[in-house]
């Protein structure tokens, strides 16, 4: 169990990021009137939703496919691979929108993989090379982005910093990849093992993962309002900032956090369109994956008894 000071500590952490959110969303966004984020909400053109949903789909695509892999590796066919995309695409689609990643989107998938006979060390195995998956692909489109952002700023002082950051990450995923080349390769923590994939699988999950990134990153670029939008690889390196904060944060799907870093990256403050592009990002890339997923999960349940999500 941990001290009493330490869930103290952390509460109160909640409490003040929650709070600071709220202040910094107020003074950014608080003198704006509904009728003028429903106008610019009427504003968007049909072709920007659309890409936007396009996108979205593109995103949980691949998110669910780290789940497939996940499963080849942790346990070769046990799981059909249709039942894998589900729980990927599910576990991800609740865990975005209901925030504490580690608990709602583990509990999803240990719902559904109990059922084929996976263990709960499995089933965190599983997990674990599902977030492995997704930190190789942000990594690997950060460096995609700064990589652009170079050739987008030849002259300036810039470049160096970005090209250094670009180089340090590309290392290091690269070493990782030569690491996984001899052999199969696992590791083991205070009596855990966690198997990782081949250095062929890894290298596609950071293609993957790229393309995934791409996908959200581009579902909220389509929405902004054109004079906002700075260039897609700085957008890129910002979003992901912003995922990241909201994640440290701890705050239910980042809410807040995420478009109070993105307002100040647009220089967006005060803007009713932001506004309303953010809420509909929000509406296309959380909640219609949410009732999308929890829907799926329903019929499955009524037409397949081998995937009910009660017991185990």
């Amino acid at each position: 169990m941990q001290p009493i000071w330490r869930n103290l500590l952390t509460a109160s952490a909640f409490v003040a990021i929650s709070v600071f959110t709220v202040w910094q969303l107020g003074h950014q966004f608080g003198h704006i009137s509904f009728a003028d984020v429903g106008q610019s909400i009427q504003g968007q053109q049909p072709w920007q939703i659309g890409a936007s949903i396009f996108l979205t789909a593109l995103s949980f695509l691949c998110l669910a496919l780290y789940d497939v892999m996940g499963a080849h590796i942790v346990a070769p066919k046990r799981v059909p691979p249709l039942v894998a995309l589900l729980a990927g695409g599910a576990a991800n689609a609740v865990s975005n929108t209901l925030g504490f990643h580690a608990f709602t989107g583990s509990f999803l998938r240990a719902r559904i993989f109990r059922r084929y006979g996976l263990s709960l060390a499995e089933v965190a195995r599983l997990v674990s090379l599902s977030w492995l998956a997704l930190g190789l692909g942000f990594l690997a489109m950060l460096t995609i982005a700064q990589v652009a952002q170079v050739a987008q700023a030849i002259g300036s002082a810039q470049p160096a910093i970005a090209l250094a950051i670009a180089g340090f990450i590309a290392t290091g995923l690269a070493l990782f990849v030569v690491w996984l080349r001899h052999g199969p390769r696992e590791l083991r923590v205070f009596g855990f093992t966690q198997p990782l994939p081949s250095a062929t699988m890894a290298v596609v999950q950071m293609a993957l993962g790229a393309v995934e990134s791409a996908a959200a990153i581009g579902a909220l670029y389509v929405l902004l309002p054109p004079d906002l939008a700075p260039s897609f690889p700085l957008f890129a390196v910002g979003y992901i900032s912003a995922v990241a904060l909201g994640l440290l944060a701890n705050v239910p799907g980042g809410l807040g956090v995420f478009e109070a870093s993105i307002t100040a990256l647009v220089l967006g403050a005060g803007r009713a369109d932001l506004l309303a592009a953010l809420l509909l990002y929000r509406m296309v890339y959380n909640i219609l994956p949410f009732v999308v997923s929890a829907s799926a999960l329903g019929l499955l349940h009524l037409a397949s008894p081998k995937i009910q999500l009660e017991g185990g």
